[in-house]
């Protein structure tokens, strides 16, 4: 089946009324799969609880395994995902790579305003603390009494 088992993943524990198209749906999200074979007993047809997905790249087979290792149940039963071939990683081995995609930019936080970012000339202290930074959460907004200045 395999051309290439550095890019083949292997699903384990799967059950047998899982659907071929349920399986391949859930390994897109990923990548393009090239290949999915779910052997099958040659007596019975019913499927012998595992498959073999062939992924378009080392990189992206991978990244299945470390995206879906863990988070992947069906039919109450958690599917185990390792590069095929390959034992159960050891101390010493390469940990997955994330496939490189477009940059995001990380969101900047944002600005908090400090009292010690405004001229002392700007605030007000009531009740101990700086008024006039937005509205409190005990203070109600009526548009009546936001045009007119009465509270």
């Amino acid at each position: 089946m395999a051309r290439n088992p550095g890019c083949t993943v292997f699903i384990g524990n799967l059950d047998d009324r899982v659907p071929e198209r349920v399986l391949y749906e859930i390994l897109i999200q990923v990548g393009r799969v090239v290949d999915l074979h779910i052997p099958r007993d040659k007596e019975t047809s019913r499927q012998k609880g595992y498959a073999f997905a062939e992924y378009e790249t080392e990189e992206i087979a991978q990244y299945a395994v470390k995206l879906f290792s863990g988070l992947v149940r069906l039919h109450n039963k958690t599917l185990r995902f390792a590069i095929s071939g390959q034992d159960k990683p050891s101390s010493n081995s390469n940990m997955p790579v994330t496939p490189r995609l477009n940059p995001v930019p990380a969101p900047k936080a944002p600005h908090l305003m400090r009292s010690s970012d405004t001229p002392a000339s700007q605030q007000t202290v009531v009740n101990g603390r700086i008024a006039g930074y937005g509205i409190s959460p005990s203070h109600s907004y009526d548009a009546h009494s936001q045009a007119t200045g009465f509270h």
